[in-house]
C-alpha cells in the first residue's frame, strides 16, 4: 500500500467514524428526551401475580389490592420475574433489564441504550463480512432503515420497555449467530471447552429473548450447523449453542404466564380465517414492505451478479433475508400480531442488505445515470439537507414532549394534596403529524405517561404511586 493510499484509507475511516458518532449522538438525544411511559411504570414495581400483576389484569377494589411496592433491589427483581413468569409472560431476560433500569434510573438506560444501538450496527456489519469495515454507505443505509423504514421505531428503539424487548434482544440474537457465520466465512473454527461455555451463555441470552426472533435464530443456526457439517467445520460448541438456544426458547414460549395471559386477553381463543385476513391486510404488509425496501441493495447485487454457483457469502445473504421474512410469517400464526416484531425482522434483513452493499463496494459497482454531474451533486445535497431537516423536526417534537411531560410532573409534585390530580392533554405543539406518523411519542401520549380519563385504570394508579400521590387522571379541555 502506498503512502497516498494509506492516507486516503485513513481519511475515509475517519469520515465514517464521524458519521457513526453523529448517528450515536442523535440516538442518545432522542432516547434521553423520551420520558418514562406506559409499561415502564408497570415494571417500576414488583410484579404482583397474586393480584393480577401490574398491567391489564391488575385487580381493584381496595387499597391493598391496588398498592404495589417499588423495585428497590436485585432480590425484588428476582421475586418480580418469578411471579411474572408464572402469571404473565416468559420474557425473563428482557423484563429483568427493564426492571433493572427502572430501579437504577433512566439516565443509565439512556447511555446503555445508545451503546446497544452502536453494538447492533457493529454486529450487523460484522455478520456482513466478519471484519469491521465501517462503510459510510452501509452506515447510512442501516441508520435510515432502522429509523425511517422499520415499523414502530419509536416503540422498539427509544422506549425503555420496548427497546429492551426488541432492539436489545435483536442484538443478542445476531451476536449469538456471529461465531457460526465467522466459521463459515473464514473456513476455520476453534475447538475448546471455553467455546462451549461461551456459546451456552450466548444461547441462553438469545433463546430467552423474544419469541419469534428466537425461533428465527434457531432456524438460521440449524442452517449454519448443517453448512458447517457439510464443509468439515463442525465443532461441539456449535451443537452446545443450538441446544441451549432451543431449550431457552422453549422455556420462554411455554411459560405458564403466556397461557394465563392468553386466557385473560382472548378467552377460548380460536384461530379464524377472519383473523388471518386481518393480519394479512394490516400489520403483515407493513413489515414485508419495510423488508423489501431494506433489501434493495441485495436485489441490485443479484441483478449485477454473473449467473453461476452461489458462494458462502451469497448463501448467508439469502439466509438472513429469508430470516427477516420468516418473522412476519411466523407472526401470522400468533394470537396477536405485534408490529414491534418489525425490529428483529429488520435486523436479520439488514445483515443481508449490508453484505450486499459491501460486496458491491468491493466490485467497484457504480450507478450510471445519463445526467449532468452538477445535477446529481445538487440532488445529493438536497436529499441530505431534507433528511437532516426531517430528523431535526423529530428532535424538535421530542423536546416538546419532554418539556410538556416535565411541567406536568412538577405540577403533580407541587399539588400532591389534591385527590385526584387532574391533568389536561400534553400541550405538544408543532407535531408534523403528516410526515412523522408514529415515529415520535405523540400518538402514544395524549395524556402524561399514557394515562387515560378513568382514574381506576391500572396505569393511572401506578403513575400516581410512582410520583407519590393518591390519584391522577386525564381530563379533556373544554
Amino acid at each position: 500500500m502506498s503512502f497516498l493510499q494509506y492516507i486516503n484509507r485513513t481519511m475515509n475511516s475517519s469520515r465514517s467514524m464521524i458519521l457513526f458518532a453523529m448517528f450515536a449522538l442523535y440516538f442518545f438525544v432522542r432516547t434521553s428526551l423520551l420520558p418514562i411511559v406506559h409499561d415502564d411504570f408497570c415494571y417500576a414495581f414488583i410484579w404482583d401475580g397474586e393480584h393480577g400483576g401490574n398491567l391489564a389484569a391488575m385487580q381493584f377494589g381496595s387499597p391493598e389490592l391496588e398498592h404495589r411496592e417499588r423495585v428497590d433491589s436485585l432480590s425484588d427483581i428476582f421475586q418480580s420475574q418469578w411471579s411474572h413468569y408464572f402469571t404473565w409472560g416468559g420474557r425473563v431476560f428482557a423484563h429483568t433489564l427493564v426492571q433493572f433500569f427502572m430501579w437504577i434510573g433512566k439516565p443509565y438506560f439512556n447511555i446503555a441504550n445508545t451503546i446497544i444501538f452502536i453494538a447492533l450496527i457493529l454486529v450487523i456489519i460484522n455478520l456482513a463480512n466478519t471484519w469491521l469495515k465501517i462503510s459510510r454507505k452501509a452506515l447510512v443505509w442501516i441508520f435510515l432503515c432502522l429509523n425511517l423504514i422499520a415499523a414502530w421505531s419509536m416503540n422498539t428503539m427509544f422506549w425503555l420497555t420496548g427497546s429492551c424487548n426488541y432492539m436489545w434482544m435483536s442484538f443478542f440474537q445476531l451476536f449469538f449467530l456471529t461465531p457460526y457465520v465467522k466459521a463459515l466465512r473464514s473456513h476455520e473454527a476453534g475447538n475448546s471447552a471455553l467455546n462451549i461455555v461461551i456459546m451456552m451463555v450466548l444461547g441462553i441470552l438469545a433463546g430467552w429473548s423474544n419469541e419469534v426472533g428466537a425461533l428465527v435464530t434457531i432456524c438460521l443456526t440449524v442452517f449454519m450447523v448443517v453448512m458447517c457439517k457439510s464443509r468439515g467445520l463442525f465443532r461441539p460448541w456449535m451443537l452446545a449453542g443450538l441446544v441451549t438456544l432451543t431449550i431457552s426458547c422453549a422455556f420462554m414460549i411455554l411459560a405458564p404466564g403466556n397461557f394465563a395471559r392468553l386466557e385473560m386477553a382472548h378467552p377460548n381463543f380460536h384461530y379464524t380465517s377472519e383473523l388471518l385476513i386481518d393480519y394479512l391486510t394490516k400489520p403483515f404488509p407493513r413489515i414485508i414492505a419495510a423488508d423489501l425496501i431494506a433489501l434493495v441493495p441485495m436485489f441490485l447485487y443479484f441483478a449485477k451478479r454473473t449467473p453461476g454457483k452461489l458462494n458462502t457469502s451469497e448463501f448467508l445473504m439469502l439466509a438472513f433475508a429469508a430470516g427477516g421474512f420468516l418473522v412476519p410469517v411466523i407472526m401470522l400464526c400468533s394470537p396477536e400480531f405485534n408490529l414491534r416484531m418489525s425490529m428483529p425482522s429488520m435486523a436479520f434483513t439488514l445483515v443481508a442488505s449490508t453484505s450486499a452493499i459491501l460486496s458491491l463496494e468491493r466490485s467497484d459497482f457504480k450507478f450510471t445515470f445519463n445526467l449532468p454531474k452538477k445535477f446529481l451533486r445538487g440532488a445529493s445535497i438536497t436529499l441530505t439537507t431534507l433528511l437532516v431537516v426531517y430528523f431535526g423536526t423529530l428532535i424538535y417534537v421530542d423536546i416538546s414532549v419532554f418539556n410538556a411531560s416535565r411541567r406536568q410532573v412538577r405540577y403533580i409534585q407541587r399539588n400532591a394534596e389534591l385527590d385526584p390530580i387532574q391533568l389536561p392533554p400534553l400541550p405538544v405543539r408543532h407535531r408534523f403529524d403528516k410526515i412523522h406518523g408514529d415515529r415520535t411519542a405523540v400518538p402514544y401520549l395524549h395524556f402524561l405517561g399514557g394515562m387515560i380519563e378513568n382514574p381506576n385504570y391500572n396505569l393511572n394508579l401506578l403513575i400516581a404511586q410512582y410520583y407519590g400521590v393518591r390519584h391522577v387522571v386525564g381530563v379533556e379541555e373544554k
